[in-house]
C-alpha cells in the first residue's frame, strides 16, 4: 500500500507581478519627470514648429508653441492604461493658433490619433492636400481617427472622420499649371482603402464629388480631379461633371 504524499503547490507565476511592477515604476518616473524631456521626441527640423516654456511633468504638462509667428499652447495628460499595451498615449488640448482636442499615441509599430475635433488653420493640413493646393482660412475637424504602421511611411490601418471648409478663393494644381478657383463650402471625408488613406472631397450642399486623393504607404499622393472642380476654375472640357479629367501622382522626395 502506497501512502499519498501531499505535493507542494507550484509557485505563482512571476510574469504578471513583474509587468505590474514595471508599469508602476514607469508611472512613478513620469509623474516626476520634467515635461521638457518630451522635446527629445519632437522632429529636429522640418516641422516649422518651435516649442518652448515647458511646464509641469511628462505626465501632466504644457508647452508654448509657435509656427510662422502664430503662438499657441499645448496641454496634455498621460493615459496610463496605454502602457499596458506597450504604447505611450496622451489626451491633448491645443489652444491659440489651433483649437484642437483628442488623443495621440505612439508605439514601436506606429502612431495613431483618436477623436480629433476642433478648428485648425488650413495650412497645418497641407500634408493631406494634393501637391500645389493651398487653402486659406480655417478647417473644422470632426471625429478624426487615423493610424499608421510606421512614423513617416507605412500602411494606413485606420481612417475616419471629416474636415469642413467654409469655401472661398484657393489655389490648386491642374496638371503642371497652378490655377485659382473660388469654391463653395466643402467636406473632405477620410476612409481607408486597403493600406492607403483615401480623402474624398465633395460639395457640402448636395454632396457632389470634386476630387479624390489617395496617400500610399510610401508617401506617394495620387490626385484625381473631376470635371466639376475644373469648372470652378473657369476651365471645362465639356465632359460629364463626374468624369475624372486630371490624374497626377506626387512621389515622396
Amino acid at each position: 500500500m502506497t501512502d499519498d504524499v501531499p505535493r507542494a503547490a507550484p509557485p505563482p507565476a512571476l510574469t504578471p507581478y513583474l509587468l505590474l511592477g514595471f508599469v508602476a515604476l514607469v508611472l512613478a518616473l513620469t509623474a516626476r519627470a520634467p515635461a521638457s524631456l518630451l522635446q527629445r521626441v519632437l522632429p529636429a527640423s522640418g516641422s516649422g514648429i518651435q516649442v518652448s516654456a515647458w511646464g509641469g511633468t511628462v505626465w501632466n504638462g504644457q508647452a508654448a508653441v509657435n509656427q510662422s509667428g502664430e503662438a499657441g499652447l499645448w496641454r496634455w495628460n498621460l493615459i496610463p492604461s496605454a502602457l499596458l499595451l506597450g504604447r505611450i498615449a496622451f489626451q491633448v488640448d491645443a489652444s491659440g493658433m489651433a483649437d484642437l482636442h483628442g488623443r495621440l499615441d505612439r508605439g514601436i509599430g506606429g502612431w495613431a490619433a483618436h477623436d480629433l475635433h476642433g478648428t485648425v488653420p488650413a495650412r497645418l493640413l497641407q500634408p493631406l492636400l494634393p501637391p500645389g493646393w493651398s487653402l486659406p482660412g480655417d478647417v473644422r475637424l470632426a471625429g478624426i481617427d487615423l493610424a499608421r504602421r510606421g512614423l513617416s511611411t507605412g500602411a494606413w490601418s485606420a481612417a475616419a472622420g471629416q474636415f469642413r471648409w467654409a469655401g472661398g478663393a484657393m489655389q490648386l494644381s491642374l496638371g503642371s499649371q497652378v490655377q485659382s478657383a473660388t469654391l463653395p463650402p466643402l467636406i473632405a471625408t477620410l476612409h481607408r482603402d486597403g493600406d492607403r488613406l483615401q480623402v474624398s472631397l465633395v460639395e457640402e450642399a448636395g454632396g457632389a464629388s470634386l476630387a479624390d486623393v489617395a496617400v500610399a504607404p510610401d508617401g506617394s499622393v495620387e490626385t484625381k480631379l473631376r470635371e466639376r472642380l475644373l469648372r470652378y476654375s473657369g476651365r471645362t472640357s465639356g465632359a460629364n461633371p463626374d468624369s475624372v479629367v486630371v490624374t497626377s501622382v506626387q512621389r515622396p522626395h
